[in-house]
C-alpha cells in the first residue's frame, strides 16, 4: 500500500505539468516558426465621378507625419524625405507605376518592409492626384483619410510595431475634392 501512495504522489506533478502544457499549447497558433507580423496599414481607396481620362496622369498615396503648412515647402519636404525617411512616405515609390486609374476601388497595403514607413504617428494621409503634365505643380488632394467624409478633417494613423492596421479607407469624389491643407 505504501508503494501505491508514493506512486500516486509522483503522478500529481506530471499531470499538472502536462495539463499546463496542453493549455498553453492551445493558445499558440503560429507553431514553432519565427514570429513575423507586418507593420503598417492597409485599406481600400474608393472612387466616384472620375474626370476624363486625359486629366488623370498619376495617383499616389502620401503619408505625412505633420500636415503640410504651405505649398512652397512641399517640394522641399518631399526631397528631404530621401535624406530623412519616415516623415513623408510616398506610395507607390517613385520609379514605379502609380495606383490604378479609372477603377471603382483599389486596395493598398503600406508596410515598413519595402518603404520608408516607420513606427510613429502620421497625421495626414492623402491621395494625391496629378491632373496635368507638370510633375512638380499639377498636383492636388483627391481624398484624405478622415473619420468624417463631410468635414475633410484629417484622421491620424499610428503605426505600431508588428501591427497591421486595417480599414484605413479613403473615399474620393472627384466632384467634391478636399481642400489643400495650405493657403
Amino acid at each position: 500500500m505504501a508503494q501505491s501512495a508514493s506512486h500516486s504522489k509522483l503522478w500529481i506533478p506530471f499531470s499538472f505539468f502536462f495539463s499546463a502544457a496542453a493549455i498553453l499549447a492551445g493558445g499558440c497558433d503560429k507553431g514553432l516558426g519565427p514570429i513575423y507580423e507586418e507593420t503598417g496599414f492597409e485599406g481600400v481607396i474608393h472612387y466616384t465621378n472620375w474626370p476624363p481620362a486625359n486629366q488623370v496622369w498619376e495617383l499616389r498615396l502620401l503619408v505625412f507625419e505633420s500636415v503640410p503648412a504651405d505649398s512652397s515647402s512641399l517640394v522641399q519636404l518631399l526631397l528631404s524625405a530621401i535624406q530623412n525617411p519616415g516623415h513623408i512616405v510616398l506610395f507607390p515609390a517613385l520609379g514605379t507605376p502609380g495606383l490604378p486609374k479609372l477603377v471603382d476601388s483599389s486596395p493598398y497595403k503600406l508596410t515598413t518592409s519595402g518603404s520608408t514607413l516607420q513606427v510613429r504617428r502620421y497625421n495626414y494621409i492623402v491621395l494625391a492626384w496629378r491632373y496635368g503634365p507638370n510633375s512638380f505643380a499639377d498636383w492636388q488632394p483627391a481624398g484624405i483619410y478622415t473619420y468624417d467624409q463631410n468635414t475633410f478633417e484629417p484622421a491620424p494613423v499610428i503605426v505600431r510595431n508588428r501591427r497591421l492596421l486595417e480599414n484605413i479607407d479613403i473615399f474620393v469624389d472627384f466632384t467634391r475634392l478636399p481642400p489643400k491643407p495650405w493657403q
